[in-house]
């Protein structure tokens, strides 16, 4: 080839390659743009290698080389010729009849091996036909191709060495077997007939590692289908290193005049960026002993870096079987604390194709602008199919250390590796949008197929629950479309403080029950989740996903509520606390608060009326409560509330109590009650709950601890009791220390209640002449109890010689209210005679 022929193809080759880069480009600038095969042009130019010399072998028949090659294998440098015999003549043409070797032009001689001519029937070719096979031997590596030339010999017995010498086939200095940028190389092996082309090759710097990525062409130009499994391909160094790229088709098939663009990814040490690059393709032949042949290398240009990342806030196609899917990154938010940046963005894919793809399962990373690579991880689950002209949303997450720069964020987005392999290749990387702390948001509009929803947050409690807190908030989902529509199905997602919340920890509960929404009518939910109660943490965010056939799907809004200084409402002693839950309406009030004395504690026990506001009979909601004393020490309550259903405005007594330190009194406590759930709903009966919701601080009424009168009724709700006459006397005994109490009392029951659970005691204590013996009452609990009725006679048996002479001197006679073993004193009275 002369110096203008060399010049023509230079320009054609820079036109083809600018069409070629200009369809690239049409895809999106992203690392992994797939330029489909259609954009390769059937006007770029066919590369033929330089043609050698022939050999004749008879007058009419010759030998050709068609293709020159080296491959290093390793470490050794082995010259591959491809050799074609051209049979002219009207006889069979036997090869036994010839040999080869292969000479340097310093002297050396290299042995040869065939490769195509396994079988004694190989070697023998039919007038008017050819066979192609291989000559391969390994050769001193400081060699080039045209330091070597392939000698054909005939045996013949009449000369010295049995060997005449028939002619050589010698390369010259301007051979080149690299096909050049921008042009098709024809591969034909056998029956397998391809056109081929290499696109540009995109490096990209992934912290330790410089990510390759490249797409080659293959248009089948045969009559049968093809299976091209057997191709490795390589990224081939001027200094003789080769990489192995992985291709993205596993299973090549190739049908008559399809084209295939196959996606070929390598990972390379961040020193081959300095590299000059070819790309190397070869087959693996053979079964049992395998051998791997060259098959072709083509010169390679990089792509612009430019072009390797998408630009903040633009969107990019990528190729997704096929079908081009536009992409971009939304919605980044910062939450920061003293440790980390909590961030959080959304990976929009558009199907803008005609067909339905299946969305790969990828791995996301977050890169700062120094290399440094932080897992981002999905918040929610993906639908797997997305159809033309819709669109679907990734919800990414990751946190980084508060003293790395927010400049400069990247996502990275990489197949996931198989098991045993790093094959995490590089898809695609966006300029991460500015991030911005957020200060809060709780209010959005939610468009989906069902209507038009306004969906808002607010109210945060922060409740004691065992060793843990419960954290609570409000959500409020309204109808603001122009026709009825469904609630949607709702799922959330918490972060305190940037941090991550197990998503088993957390529940939405459904405060109304409401399944369709009219126009201008919302409903309530409340989000509760379970935090260590010495987190730290001044705001919550959260994301709603709406759950479509059981799956979270759709990204419904972020919301960001503040949760330090969370108040709950305060109820007066004279106000009631609401308890209002689907079907059941109901109202707590408090009627009275004492603290009764224990040997090393106090228990506390305040009275409720608990009343059906609704219009059915109901079991009464479940009741969580804790007593807090002054220094916000929350003790866990014991709710004494009854099973039995309530009707419509009735009313049940119940009880609410607690150990509490001795120093405490029920004027010291407050009260905070909640309603009880289990399982994401409310607890009824004998539920047990895993937290409760919706909690108020109750004040407590203020405690009476007048002592009355030996013969003044007094109160022990839901009774009265009263003591009209006590004596203690010796009638009828004749035992030292035997001594009769008999009194006489009238106990009734103020019932307006359908249901009662506050169970009492009354314990009678005779104090005389330095000892004391008690006697404990049940009240209204059948036999040897005290009964319903007025005017009651009952008797107790003392028997301790210390009371012997208690019917002629007077006694004390202390009255207690009894609860858990602990007692309030309501009465102490001096008896001075026998008979009061």
């Amino acid at each position: 080839m002369n110096r203008r022929g060399c010049s023509l193809n230079r320009k054609k080759y820079v036109a083809v390659v600018l069409s070629f880069i200009m369809a690239v480009s049409m895809t999106g600038p992203l690392m992994s743009s797939k330029v489909e095969a259609s954009a390769v042009k059937s006007s770029n130019p066919v590369f033929k290698p330089a043609a050698l010399n022939k050999v004749n072998l008879t007058s009419k028949s010759y030998l050709s080389v068609s293709d020159v090659q080296f491959y290093n294998v390793k470490n050794d440098k082995v010259v591959y010729y491809t050799v074609t015999i051209q049979n002219n003549d009207t006889k069979s043409l036997n090869l036994m009849d010839y040999w080869f070797n292969i000479k340097s032009n310093t002297g050396e001689k290299y042995p040869i091996q065939l490769l195509g001519l396994a079988e004694k029937k190989d070697n023998l070719i039919v007038p008017n036909t050819s066979k192609t096979f291989k000559i391969y031997t390994k050769v001193n590596s400081k060699l080039n191709l045209y330091n070597l030339s392939l000698n054909v010999i005939k045996w013949d017995f009449s000369v010295p060495g049995f060997e005449r010498s028939i002619g050589k086939v010698t390369i010259p200095t301007t051979y080149s077997n690299v096909t050049p940028i921008g042009s098709y190389k024809n591969i034909q092996d056998g029956d397998k007939k391809v056109q081929t082309i290499a696109s540009s090759l995109q490096l990209v710097n992934i912290a330790d590692k410089l990510e390759a990525q490249m797409t080659f062409y293959i248009r089948n130009t045969g009559d049968t289908t093809l299976l091209l499994n057997n191709y490795n391909y390589y990224l081939k160094t001027s200094t003789n290193k080769y990489y192995q790229l992985e291709s993205e088709i596993k299973e090549l098939s190739i049908a008559p005049g399809e084209n295939k663009a196959v996606v070929l990814y390598a990972k390379l040490p961040l020193t081959a960026s300095k590299e000059k690059f070819q790309l190397f393709i070869s087959s693996v032949e053979g079964t049992e002993n395998k051998v791997e042949l060259p098959v072709g290398y083509y010169a390679m240009m990089f792509k612009s870096k430019l072009n390797s990342t998408v630009a903040a806030g633009k969107p990019g196609l990528i190729t997704v079987q096929g079908q081009s899917i536009s992409t971009q990154v939304n919605n980044t938010m910062v939450d920061t604390n003293s440790e980390y940046h909590n961030i959080t963005m959304t990976y929009k894919m558009e199907n803008k194709g005609k067909n339905p793809v299946s969305l790969p399962k990828n791995q996301y990373q977050l890169m700062t602008k120094d290399q440094l690579l932080y897992p981002l991880t999905i918040a929610e689950e993906v639908a797997t199919e997305l159809l033309p002209n819709l669109s679907k949303e990734i919800v990414l997450t990751a946190s980084i250390p508060a003293n790395t720069s927010l400049d400069g964020l990247k996502l990275v987005i990489k197949k996931t590796k198989e098991e045993n392999k790093t094959n995490d290749y590089l898809i695609a990387q966006y300029q991460v949008p500015p991030t911005n702390t957020t200060t809060g948001s709780n209010k959005t509009t939610y468009v989906s197929k069902q209507g038009v929803y306004e969906v808002s947050m607010s109210g945060v409690e922060r409740l004691p629950w065992d060793k843990d807190d419960l954290v609570n908030t409000k959500v409020t989902i309204k109808n603001v479309g122009n026709k009825m529509q469904p609630v949607p199905s709702l799922k959330p997602t918490v972060w305190l403080n940037g941090v991550k919340l197990d998503e088993k920890l957390v529940q939405l509960l459904d405060v109304q029950g409401e399944v369709g929404l009219e126009v201008g009518k919302s409903t309530e939910y409340i989000l509760t989740t379970k935090v260590a109660n010495d987190s730290k943490f001044n705001n919550a965010k959260i994301q709603l996903s709406e759950i479509i056939d059981g799956k979270p799907v759709n990204n419904v809004g972020y919301f960001v509520v503040a949760t330090q200084d969370t108040k709950l409402p305060i109820v007066k002693s004279n106000e009631y606390y609401l308890a209002n839950q689907p079907g059941t309406k109901a109202s707590l009030t408090a009627l009275d608060s004492n603290t009764y004395i224990g040997k090393n504690t106090n228990v506390i026990n305040s009275v409720f009326s608990f009343k059906n506001t609704g219009d059915r009979y109901i079991q009464l909601p479940q009741l969580k409560a804790y007593y807090i004393t002054p220094d916000s020490t929350y003790i866990p309550a014991q709710v004494n509330s009854v099973e039995q259903e309530i009707s419509p405005n009735g009313l049940a007594l119940l009880s609410i109590n607690a150990d509490v330190p001795g120093k405490y009194n029920s004027k010291d406590l407050k009260l905070m009650v909640g309603q009880g759930i289990t399982n994401g709903k409310y607890a009824t009966g004998k539920d047990k709950s895993d937290g409760y919701v919706a909690a108020s601080i109750l004040e407590l009424p203020k405690e009476n601890n007048d002592k009355v009168n030996l013969f003044t009724p007094i109160d022990i709700r839901p009774y009265t009791f009263k003591i009209n006459k006590i004596s203690a006397n010796k009638s009828g005994l004749s035992n030292i220390g035997e001594v009769k109490l008999d009194f006489n009392y009238d106990l009734s029951q103020y019932n307006p209640y359908e249901g009662t659970n506050n169970v009492h005691k009354l314990v009678f204590q005779v104090e005389y002449n330095g000892k004391k013996i008690d006697k404990v009452f049940e009240i209204n609990n059948g036999s040897g109890t005290l009964a319903l009725g007025d005017k009651v006679a009952e008797t107790f048996m003392i028997n301790d010689i210390a009371f012997d002479t208690i019917e002629h001197s007077g006694f004390t006679l202390n009255i207690y209210d009894e609860v858990q073993g602990a007692r309030k004193l309501l009465i102490s009275h001096k008896v001075y005679s026998f008979t009061s």
